[in-house]
């Protein structure tokens, strides 16, 4: 497609592109100062964003992020925590991966970094209303999709009915990737599992074993191993809700809309006609995958119902 020079996204284009211009020369003039390589201040970006967001980082995931291959990433951990960055460890659950953590001075060098700016912007911010900034953040989240270096490659995805031991991996997932409140009703102490918690899980899934009280749950499998579940929950006859949860290492790499393609395929297969889901205006993963599959989205406020007629193409 042509692009017009008349439109006036493209002004819109522009901005963004000396915006990331400006803030790459920042970055390299910091990096240069603090005797850095900029790739290496890019992977530490990388890996604070991790640390608040608590995702497992990793050295493979840290070269998905940075578009390095092994023997790169290997040399730029290694200048990382020689300068007392970063630290290496081993995964209590899987003593066979190595996680990346960031130490407290990383943290400083990242407020060293960022912090002026980042207060500025929020000052800046003040100059709009909480509906407008609604409207810019789906907007740079568009954007960010657009061209993220991690973009996904249509992940293969099977979907897995819950028995006892899919319930045990799953649950192990979720310990290790979620918060109790993410993937089950609330329960004590919701930020924090413990036995009482894993109990809790294991029995809420069975109570929906072989489609029991109408839902059909099922565990989420990519590449071979489980990431989530999604769930289809039959309204009426030719009516279904559903719901999905994904570990942490598992979003952003079109898991999410791999599944629901799924889901609409097994909701086809027993004349579901419609699905629909509920969700929040700030939850862009999920909204991102709906909207891709078909599914119509209609705003109240900060909640969204989405509805998804069965048979409209998902790509």
């Amino acid at each position: 497609m042509d692009v017009d020079d008349g439109d006036a996204g493209l002004e819109l284009v522009y901005l963004l592109r000396r915006i990331t211009g400006r803030l790459d020369l920042m970055g390299s003039e910091f990096a240069a100062a603090n005797g850095l390589h900029p790739t290496d201040l890019r992977a530490l970006v990388h890996l604070l964003d991790a640390r608040r967001e608590e995702i497992p980082a990793t050295p493979g995931w840290l070269s998905g992020k940075l578009a390095l291959n092994s023997a790169s990433v290997t040399a730029l951990v290694d200048r990382l925590v020689r300068a007392g960055y970063v630290r290496r460890t081993r995964d209590n659950r899987d003593r066979r991966r190595v996680l990346l953590t960031v130490q407290d001075e990383a943290v400083r060098l990242g407020w060293a970094f960022f912090g002026g700016v980042t207060r500025d912007m929020l000052a800046a911010m003040r100059e709009f209303d909480g509906a407008e900034l609604g409207i810019a953040r789906r907007f740079l989240e568009r954007m960010h999709d657009v061209v993220r270096a991690d973009k996904p490659t249509d992940p293969v995805v099977r979907l897995l009915p819950l028995d006892e031991a899919t319930t045990e991996r799953l649950l192990t997932v979720a310990v290790h990737e979620a918060r109790p409140i993410d993937v089950m009703p609330p329960v004590p102490d919701g930020d924090t599992w413990t036995p009482a918690a894993e109990n809790a899980f294991r029995e809420f899934h069975r109570s929906h074993f072989h489609g029991a009280h109408g839902t059909v749950m099922y565990a989420v499998e990519a590449e071979g191993s489980l990431t989530g579940m999604i769930r289809m929950a039959r309204v009426s006859t030719d009516e279904a809700e559903t719901g999905m949860w994904l570990g942490r290492s598992a979003r952003g790499k079109g898991i999410g809309t791999a599944a629901l393609r799924a889901l609409v395929a097994e909701a086809a297969a027993v004349g579901v006609r419609t699905i629909v889901a509920d969700s929040t205006s700030g939850n862009a993963a999920a909204l991102g995958a709906l909207r891709t599959c078909g599914a119509t989205l209609t705003h109240h406020g900060d909640d969204v119902r989405a509805e998804l007629p069965i048979g409209v193409p998902t790509r």
